[in-house]
């Protein structure tokens, strides 16, 4: 029998990126089959890893890591708790989309002061098409029509006064977004805890045959 003498670090890296690919809308805009709720709570922990490996880099890259600017108490409205809301998954969506924008915007201010191919975009990519891939996964489990995604002036030049602010912000929503991960993805877990005991437990009135 072969053994792959491959690191593991390298294994690791084809495993979530064939993790990825699964995640990703198909030609359709949608995956072919709707996800399991096992496939969603799989994704999400990966998720969250990636959230918090993504603010650390983040974090250090753009000198921010002095006195925890970053690490607010007080995150944007819609990435405040409770994670799981009465809707469940499905209120997950909005969330998402503006999780999805902030990416978007973050990392056009990340290419003014970087050169293409620069490890912060190439992080900040990976991290939205993960997003994206909830997103399609969510799709899949609650089917709702697609609105057309509404136009946004382009930005005008920066300011250098401005730069500052933006990578605190852009750093401050990576901190809540990670923070808001490790939540859901400790909620998913305990729910899946107690599906499992659920399922475990014999139920009422069912009881052993009694042999003559």
């Amino acid at each position: 029998m072969r053994c792959d003498r491959r690191p593991l670090g390298v294994l690791a890296a084809v495993t979530k990126g064939l993790f990825i690919l699964w995640a990703v809308p198909g030609q359709g805009g949608r995956p072919p089959h709707p996800p399991t709720l096992q496939q969603i709570q799989a994704l999400v922990r990966h998720m969250a890893e990636d959230a918090q490996e993504l603010f650390a880099f983040y974090e250090e890259d753009q000198r921010l890591a002095i006195n925890h600017l970053c690490r607010t108490n007080r995150p944007p409205e819609w990435l405040r708790g409770p994670v799981m809301g009465p809707g469940g998954l499905q209120g997950l969506r909005g969330t998402m989309v503006r999780m999805a924008q902030a990416l978007q915007d973050i990392t056009r201010h990340q290419r003014d002061l970087n050169p293409p191919g620069a490890e912060i975009l190439r992080r900040l990519a990976s991290t939205h098409l993960k997003v994206r891939g909830l997103l399609s996964n969510l799709d899949g489990l609650f089917p709702a029509p697609s609105l057309p995604p509404g136009r946004r002036p382009p930005p005008g030049p920066t300011a250098p006064t401005k730069v500052f602010r933006q990578k605190l912000e852009g750093c401050r929503i990576l901190w809540s977004y990670a923070r808001f991960m490790a939540k859901l993805s400790a909620q998913l877990e305990a729910r899946s805890r107690r599906a499992r005991r659920e399922k475990r437990r014999p139920r009422r009135g069912s009881r052993l045959p009694v042999c003559s």
